[in-house]
């Protein structure tokens, strides 16, 4: 490669670098539906038509525009989380002092759920963070900074469930204080984590213990408790809570 298209790829990567930085910015300033190339162009202080020549789709811009914006995230923090519930906490209160991003989480959504040629490409990118998430809380479950029976991946879709949730909720319910809502949520997930499901009685089933004289097929008789000395045996609270 000759310097002088070194140069130019400098400056082609400057150039990209200027107007994904612009498009960050528009989105701060202006809704997700209102933000178009113009407006990137003028906010990047670039011509419109370098724009279309750096991105020729506008789903590309934007999927740079992602994952630049969603790279700076965390990266100004004083106190580092000491678990993952707390590292999405601190995500959680990034959001709301730049929601900017946050719309361009919720607009993206519609484009991961089609079937556009980019489709694939965000829906691959809401999976690397459910990845991230479930590698998170393992860790936390095996240093036992979290306690919990259910696996880390269910652990983690019920945890971005809350999460992105409250995203939606800060953008269309400004008056409700999410980091609050977070913590309440949170208190209800860690009790869940904690309890083993307990399967319920099938009470339309037929027993498999049939009364004498019942007729096959016609379903069994109710089988009475165990009894001692004429008297029921009711379990101990050990066994209740098995």
């Amino acid at each position: 490669m000759t310097d002088q298209h070194a140069a130019a790829l400098e400056d082609e990567q400057s150039l990209a670098e200027r107007i994904v930085r612009g498009a960050i910015r528009a989105y701060r300033l202006h809704p997700f539906d209102q933000v178009d190339a113009a407006v990137v162009a003028e906010v990047a202080g670039v011509p419109l038509d370098a724009v279309a020549r750096v991105f020729p789709t506008w789903d590309a811009l934007l999927l740079v525009t992602y994952d630049r914006w969603t790279q700076l995230r965390g990266t100004r923090r004083s106190v580092q989380p000491s678990c993952t519930i707390e590292h999405v906490r601190m995500t959680l209160a990034e959001d709301v002092a730049d929601p900017g991003l946050v719309r361009v989480l919720a607009g993206v959504i519609n484009i991961a759920a089609a079937e556009s040629g980019f489709a694939e490409l965000f829906r691959k990118r809401f999976e690397e963070y459910v990845g991230e998430l479930t590698a998170g809380l393992q860790r936390d479950f095996d240093a036992e900074t979290e306690r919990s029976v259910v696996p880390a991946d269910v652990a983690a879709t019920q945890l971005l469930a809350v999460y992105e949730g409250l995203q939606i909720q800060m953008l269309v319910r400004p008056h409700v204080d999410v980091l609050v809502e977070y913590d309440r949520a949170v208190r209800t997930l860690r009790q869940g984590w904690q309890q083993r499901a307990v399967p319920a009685w099938d009470l339309d089933a037929p027993s498999a213990v049939a009364a004498p004289g019942a007729v096959p097929g016609a379903g069994a008789a109710p089988v009475s408790p165990p009894t001692v000395t004429g008297l029921p045996v009711v379990p101990d609270a050990t066994t209740r809570s098995a």
